[in-house]
């Protein structure tokens, strides 16, 4: 049941304006981006904020639908607005008082109507991030994936090299019901070590298809545990096959971090 329900519900007019917000969330308690009707989603928060503020009803289009406990800093939405009703700073600091501080609107502008928060993408950065230490931390217990067993970098870092380029990632994508392609153009993948024991993963296609970014990093830990080997990679790769890849690393250490267009 949406949460929408004002008295002055209007249809959208036929000449509305096209809205693009960029919006951070931490997904921890939440069952994912896409509207799920009985779950508590990023994507019906900010259809019922939105929604409740313009005064009609909202379609969001995201950039990628994250799934539950992924977080984002650079999620992408689109949606159309009744223009007459529309002030972008109103609904800017509307919409990140009620849903503080889980969910934020970072920027929002309009934008022409041919925009599609998903189909206009060119491209999506992904960060996983890991707490490779003797001890937990918990004030990065929501965001980060704790590692307490050394990690060979060098091997992680050298085991990025087959994923760039065009590949099939049937090894590390959850199987679709349809026969729909596997096939990704990665354009970089790369371990970075910030300091003070955290890892980064850093990853940018043209598109992910489901848990792409969470197999490949349950893979390069394994690697970086001496389960598998850098060389490894490639043979996983060309099997076309999930179980020849490692474990699925936990979606708190995962990041929507940019989406370019």
């Amino acid at each position: 049941m949406t949460l929408f329900e004002p008295a002055d519900v209007v249809s959208v007019p036929e000449h509305a304006v096209r809205v693009r917000a960029t919006v951070a969330y931490d997904g921890t308690d939440y069952s994912g981006f896409a509207v799920q009707s009985g779950r508590r989603t990023i994507g019906g928060a900010l259809t019922d904020a939105l929604s409740r503020v313009l005064g009609h009803p909202v379609e969001l289009t995201c950039a990628g639908r994250t799934d539950a406990g992924v977080h984002a800093w650079g999620q992408v939405i689109s949606f159309d607005a009744d223009e007459t009703r529309l002030d972008l700073e109103l609904l800017h600091r509307s919409i990140n008082k009620q849903l503080r501080p889980q969910i934020a609107i970072r920027s929002i502008e309009c934008v022409p109507d041919e925009f599609d928060a998903r189909f206009s993408a060119r491209l999506r950065q992904y960060r996983y991030t890991i707490l490779n230490s003797g001890a937990p931390s918990p004030f990065s217990a929501r965001t980060a994936w704790w590692i307490d067993a050394p990690l060979d970098l060098r091997a992680m870092r050298l085991a990025c090299d087959p994923l760039i380029g065009e590949h099939d990632f049937a090894s590390f994508c959850r199987r679709p019901n349809d026969d729909a392609s596997l096939t990704r153009r990665v354009l970089d993948a790369r371990w970075e070590a910030p300091g003070d024991d955290v890892l980064e993963f850093w990853i940018e296609a043209n598109a992910f298809c489901h848990q792409m970014v969470r197999s490949i990093v349950g893979t390069l830990v394994e690697v970086g545990l001496g389960k598998k080997r850098a060389g490894d990679l490639t043979g996983i790769l060309r099997a076309a096959d999930r179980s020849a890849a490692g474990q699925l690393a936990p979606a708190h250490g995962l990041c929507l971090w940019a989406v370019r267009y």
